[in-house]
């Protein structure tokens, strides 16, 4: 009988183990779907599988298509976006210019680590000529106080802020760490000194490749990281968009 009885007992203890594991395995499970949206993973999931693609298309360039997307953004000052249409959205203190431009820079930056940072040549096949470019993302905005940005601040931004320990912005997206050295490209041209992003307009972030001859002649040119007003996007020398909408 004393057999029996630790034997019920030891039962008991084995179900209440497993009860506080089903438990704990519940609550960890609600944690990880809340960091899931908070992170808005799918965003990140979108750029990797574009990164991926343009990866896979420089080993293989008879491979498939790219699979890139453009991304909306809205980047708000007031947590309204409206009607815009969006991908994604990002908030700001409309009062801080600061936080607006970082937005903007990372979401250049992005575009150019998505694209291979003008490491991989990624328009594909022997004589696939021509302007080849990359609508990363298209951008409004909602509830900024200021009605515009120069581009000569902007990049003095990239300038003056560290993207990482190593390097700042501009060096990153431009390979440069002085802005007398800055130039656009004749494909998309801008000036920073008359240009301004004004937060009333629609701006769009392009990038690309200038197939000049065929590829393996190496005379690709890779452009560099843009942010110009969406209406002037047909003002460039772009012959092909190789993103999705």
């Amino acid at each position: 009988m004393k057999i029996q009885k630790f034997t019920k007992n030891r039962k008991a203890e084995l179900t209440t183990k497993q009860l506080v594991m089903i438990i704990v395995l519940i609550v960890s499970f609600i944690i990880v779907l809340f960091l899931l949206f908070r992170l808005n993973l799918g965003e990140t999931t979108n750029k990797e599988v574009c990164h991926n693609s343009v990866v896979l298309k420089g080993r293989l360039p008879l491979g498939g298509p790219l699979d890139c997307r453009t991304n909306y953004l809205c980047i708000s000052g007031d947590g309204d976006c409206g009607e815009i249409p969006t991908t994604s959205t990002i908030e700001v203190d409309s009062n801080n210019k600061n936080e607006t431009m970082k937005a903007l820079a990372d979401e250049m930056s992005n575009c150019w680590w998505m694209f291979g940072e003008g490491k991989i040549r990624y328009t594909g096949g022997a004589g696939s000529t021509g302007v080849h470019c990359a609508l990363c993302s298209v951008i409004e905005f909602s509830g900024i106080s200021a009605d515009s940005i120069s581009y000569q601040k902007f990049y003095d931004y990239l300038r003056t802020t560290s993207k990482s320990e190593s390097q700042t912005y501009l060096h990153y997206l431009y390979e440069i760490n002085n802005l007398d050295l800055f130039e656009s490209q004749e494909q998309i041209e801008i000036s920073l000194l008359s240009d301004v992003i004004s937060t009333n307009q629609k701006y769009s972030i392009i990038t690309g490749i200038d197939n000049n001859l065929i590829d393996f002649l190496g005379d690709d040119e890779w452009l560099k990281v843009y942010i110009i007003p969406t209406l002037e996007t047909s003002a460039t020398e772009c012959d092909k968009f190789i993103t999705k909408a």
